[in-house]
């Protein structure tokens, strides 16, 4: 299939393009700059291969594949934190990053940063690329404790009872600016939108009581408030 595909096919020299692909599909192929994405512990090497030795060679295989893809720049990336089936979890950087030589490595921190989670987090003492160089530990002891001051706050609120008249609007009315009601978090304000129209998800500032929080407007049953 994957010599059926266009995949590797000859293009005009002028085409300016990205692809996208699996590490599979990349096999046999080659590209000035290379985007290496996700390699994130039981992501990267995936959880389902870490209980044996042949499934995670493998995949130390795939990430070979991945990184000689390049002829020019490759770049590798993990994310701290990311959504995965619906939750917040805490990631730490993949064990095939220690294997890199460092004298050709790199590496550059941007975005938030997570707060350490030691029952999500692959052990290790002596790495440049262990979580310890994401943050300092006062300031992650920090983050914890304004997050568990946070959350006790929000224990004592009082939850929102939705309006009596409360009946959802058009997603595709809702705009930047707007005061919406939401069936839990109550009273805010749209700060921002952004992604395609068919999919848009909006940043809504609902005070204190719980902060800014980004909803997919076609999933948020939101009133306009007049």
């Amino acid at each position: 299939i994957s010599l059926l595909t266009d995949v590797g096919k000859e293009e005009d020299e002028d085409d300016n393009v990205v692809k996208l692909m699996s590490i599979h599909a990349a096999k046999g192929l080659e590209f000035p700059c290379v985007f290496a994405v996700g390699l994130e512990e039981d992501l990267f090497p995936s959880a389902m291969n870490l209980i044996d030795r042949e499934g995670l060679e493998e995949e130390r295989r795939l990430f070979y594949v991945a990184i000689t893809r390049a002829k020019e720049k490759l770049w590798i990336s993990y994310a701290n934190c990311r959504y995965r089936f619906g939750k917040l979890i805490n990631n730490a950087p993949s064990r095939f990053l220690e294997e890199l030589p460092k004298d050709l490595c790199t590496k550059k921190s941007t975005g938030t940063r997570a707060i350490p989670n030691p029952q999500n987090s692959f052990k290790s003492s002596k790495t440049e690329w262990s979580q310890k160089t994401a943050w300092n530990e006062q300031g992650a002891k920090t983050s914890l404790k304004e997050l568990e001051s946070h959350l006790k706050k929000q224990k004592n609120l009082p939850e929102h009872e939705p309006s009596a008249n409360f009946v959802a609007d058009n997603p595709d009315d809702l705009e930047t600016g707007m005061r919406v009601e939401h069936l839990k978090f109550g009273y805010g304000k749209i700060v921002q939108t952004e992604g395609p129209d068919n999919n848009r998800i909006a940043h809504i500032d609902f005070g204190l009581a719980h902060g800014v929080k980004k909803i997919m407007l076609q999933y948020a049953k939101l009133r306009i408030v007049n």
